[in-house]
């Protein structure tokens, strides 16, 4: 019952781009894939706006830190989807905010194209992604 008026308090929002919200470009842009519930993914499907942990593999993180770097789904068009009603794809592609700017310059030259990462719902990965793109990590 919650999740159902929960629904209904979002049906009428539109998702705000996060280039709108942060006043910059994305950190990186990645490929991903959720993982299906047979893989001890998520169902049903998350919708824009999930708040996602995000952690990926460098010999500089600590034993179980996880950051806050979100993801933003993109559709064909790689805009921004904004319909908050419409789960997202399974696969498909993303850019990804780093939330705290502090950490924009801990990441850069630690994340590279081809770095792979996983979304996590607390020590629990959802989802994998591999960085594609650079953008505002640009060394």
């Amino acid at each position: 019952m919650l999740l159902k008026t929960y629904r209904f308090f979002i049906s009428d929002k539109m998702h705000r781009p996060y280039k709108e919200v942060f006043n910059r470009p994305a950190d990186f842009r990645i490929s991903y894939r959720i993982y299906t519930q047979e893989e001890d993914g998520r169902y049903p499907l998350p919708f824009q706006g999930i708040r996602w942990n995000f952690w990926y593999d460098h010999p500089e993180h600590k034993k179980g830190q996880l950051f806050m770097i979100y993801p933003e789904f993109e559709d064909e068009n790689e805009q921004p989807i904004t319909d908050l009603n419409l789960p997202i794809n399974r696969q498909g592609f993303a850019k990804m905010w780093i939330l705290n700017d502090d950490y924009i310059n801990y990441h850069k030259g630690k994340m590279k194209n081809g770095t792979i990462g996983y979304f996590m719902e607390g020590n629990r990965k959802v989802g994998e992604c591999e960085v594609i793109e650079l953008l505002n990590l640009k060394s």
